[in-house]
């Protein structure tokens, strides 16, 4: 019986040592396997920041900033001017029409809330700008609404109410009072005038008519080849300046947007990101102003008119 029994023994240990061995590659096998998705889990994550991006050079590589989505109704409602998909789950709440031959005086204003005799007239900026708003200079046709500059000795009010002579008149509009609103996407389709001394602008500004803050969604200056987008911020610090603009803006008509988020401001020219930030965000209700500024009493300045075909805001 001795004889089989060492068999049967270094047998059995062989057979004791096989798995054992099988059982430890499993084993070293599925702890590498964790290790992997621990260290892929830990590599910290890309972003489109230069200043992160830096920051992670030696440990991960950055992405590149996503394109703007140009099909993906699953996950939004495209605009058919904007190239710029609406987020969703949000909704339209601004949407007025251009229709007729009549400015909708109940959604639109035609001067600053602050003037003391808005059918007369109004201006803003004074030290700046040489215009004096008049409703006049404010029309609807063909679906458009058109604020026009014209250079010609106008009768207005100086800030203390005297009367006062301006070289130019022109056209503005405020959404105030009939919408204000915190937060959102506005999307403006417009043709801008060029010309010397015309600035135009479409903005938003405090409903509780404290300065700042203000969001200008696009400044032009004259024949400039660049649009300017600002945040203004504290005093008259701002943040922005002059963006990527690829084509002449008084050739034809183009798409101003902002997304107004909690924690970030965006801004967009036919859909593409020329500007964002996540300091200073405003915090309150504002509304939607467009006006053709002048700056110049020059000869032939003054004279342009800004062509709007829609004014929308989606919110949350």
């Amino acid at each position: 019986m001795r004889g089989p029994l060492m068999v049967s023994a270094i047998l059995g240990a062989v057979l004791v040592l096989g798995i054992a061995l099988v059982a430890l590659t499993v084993v070293r096998g599925s702890s590498n396997g964790a290790a992997a998705a621990n260290v892929t889990n830990a590599t910290p994550g890309a972003t489109p920041s230069a200043k992160a991006s830096a920051s992670h050079a030696t440990t991960a590589k950055a992405k590149p900033k996503a394109s703007p989505k140009k099909t993906t109704a699953a996950s939004g409602t495209k605009t058919a001017a904007s190239l710029l998909t609406v987020p969703a789950g949000w909704k339209l709440a601004f949407d007025p029409s251009f229709s007729g031959t009549q400015l909708d005086t109940g959604t639109w204003a035609t001067c600053y809330d602050w003037a003391t005799n808005p059918s007369v007239g109004c201006d803003d900026n004074p030290t700046d700008e040489k215009e004096w708003y008049v409703p006049s200079q404010v029309n609807v046709s063909g679906g458009d609404l058109n604020l026009v500059a014209t250079q010609e000795p106008t009768q207005g009010l100086s800030t203390s109410g005297a009367p006062k002579t301006f070289t130019c008149r022109s056209g503005m509009v405020t959404s105030k009072p009939a919408f204000n609103f915190t937060y959102g996407l506005v999307q403006i389709t417009a043709k801008l005038p060029y010309g010397p001394g015309l600035w135009p602008a479409l903005w938003l500004a405090a409903t509780n008519d404290q300065w700042p803050p203000e969001l200008d969604i696009m400044e032009h200056w004259y024949s400039e080849p660049q649009m300017k987008v600002y945040d203004h911020t504290v005093g008259k610090k701002y943040l922005g300046g002059p963006v990527p603009t690829p084509a002449n803006l008084s050739a034809g008509f183009h798409t101003y947007s902002l997304l107004w988020t909690q924690d970030r401001v965006t801004w967009y020219l036919d859909g593409v990101q020329v500007y964002t930030t996540t300091s200073y965000v405003p915090q309150q209700a504002m509304y939607f102003i467009a006006n053709v500024a002048d700056d110049s009493t020059a000869a032939g300045a003054c004279t342009g008119t800004m062509q709007i075909q829609s004014v929308k805001v989606y919110q949350p």
